[in-house]
């Protein structure tokens, strides 16, 4: 598995689609968070599985137990054949100044503990400035 994040529009999307070369020939799926789509593996499935706009799924199921479920299940999809890959895509929201509200700092939070449970699965995670990537792990 492999976690890529960095501040709003700084060039995630357009990276991973670089560095996967996703485009007609290759069999891909594509989980556009910000509308609220996500779905758990099936056997028979594309071999590359992105997840983009993990901090708004977060946000509309903000439960640590849910996502550790959900990460290990692809985890284990990505494991039992080779050739398969899960991207995941998620804003930076941890830093900067804390938010006013509780569910705002609770949102926050887990969407933290959730790339921390995230990056523990994944071989590779990579930190986007500007288009221009650092590979942290």
């Amino acid at each position: 598995m492999h976690f890529v994040s960095g501040g709003a529009f700084q060039g995630k999307r357009k990276w991973v689609c670089d560095y996967y070369q996703l485009n007609e020939k290759v069999w891909y799926r594509w989980c556009d968070g910000y509308k609220g789509d996500y779905f758990f593996p099936e056997e028979k499935m594309e071999n590359v599985v992105v997840f983009e706009g993990m901090e708004a799924l977060i946000w509309r199921l903000p439960d640590r137990e849910h996502w550790a479920m959900f990460f290990q299940s692809w985890h284990q999809w990505e494991q039992n054949k080779p050739g398969r890959n899960v991207v995941w895509i998620g804003c930076d929201i941890t830093q900067g100044i804390v938010p006013l509200t509780e569910e705002e700092r609770d949102w926050r939070d887990v969407a933290g503990w959730c790339y921390q449970e995230l990056t523990s699965r994944c071989n590779r995670v990579d930190r986007l400035w500007c288009g221009l990537a650092e590979r942290i792990k």
